[in-house]
Order: structure tokens, then sequence, then C-alpha cells
């Protein structure tokens, strides 16, 4: 038997910057993905809590949030009691968050941004 030597150099920084970027992508498309379930349950009176939702995503992609922007956004999450109209309520955010379904469809989506396209 003959052994064979292959020589290989590995761009290590290519490597690195294509997966610091694809942890960006999939973290961003989760998190888009979150702040639309949550958009079809915030409340609605003008359209201003909904159109406050933004999603930001830090460099490498490890952390993110989703937000609401409004002076009146953390008052509308947390009281369940205030009387909304159909489909909209409280914990806008927290639900669709914390739902198995929507968690599985962000995983997805996070998982389909790193294929080779």
């Amino acid at each position: 038997m003959s052994k064979t030597n292959i020589k290989v150099n590995i761009n290590k920084a290519l490597i690195k910057a294509t997966v610091k970027s694809g942890s960006r992508k999939a973290t961003w498309a989760a998190l888009d993905h979150l702040a639309a379930v949550s958009k079809e349950q915030v409340p609605i009176d003008q359209g201003i809590l909904k159109n406050s939702c933004y999603v930001d995503v830090n460099d490498d992609g490890s952390q993110g949030t989703v937000s609401y922007d409004t002076p009146y956004a953390v008052v509308q999450h947390e009281n369940t009691w205030y009387n909304h109209q159909r489909g909209r309520k409280g914990k806008y955010l927290e639900d669709p968050a914390n739902d198995s379904g929507v968690q599985h469809e962000m995983a997805q989506l996070a998982a389909s941004s790193f294929e080779i396209r």
C-alpha cells in the first residue's frame, strides 16, 4: 500500500468570516420571524406600536433582540386585562417567544440561512 500526502492550506480568516456572517443571518432570520408573529398579536389603535417593532442583532450574531419602542409598549404588553381587538392582546412578544411551534419555525429559518445556495 502506498501513502499519499496532501498539503492543504486553510484560509481560517475566510472560514471565520463566513461563519460570522452566517450566524448573523441565522439570528436575524429567526428574530425577524418572531417579530412578524408578534406583530400579528400586538394591540392596534393607530398602528404606532406595531410599527415601532424592530430587530437588532450584534455583529457576530450571537445575540439579538426584538423590541417595541413606544412609551406605552411595556404597559400594553404586561396588562393582560386590557380589552383589545379580536386576536390582539397583551404578552404579544412573550407568548410567541415561548410558543414551541414558533420556536421550531425560528430554528428552521436559522438553519436554512446556512444552506449553500
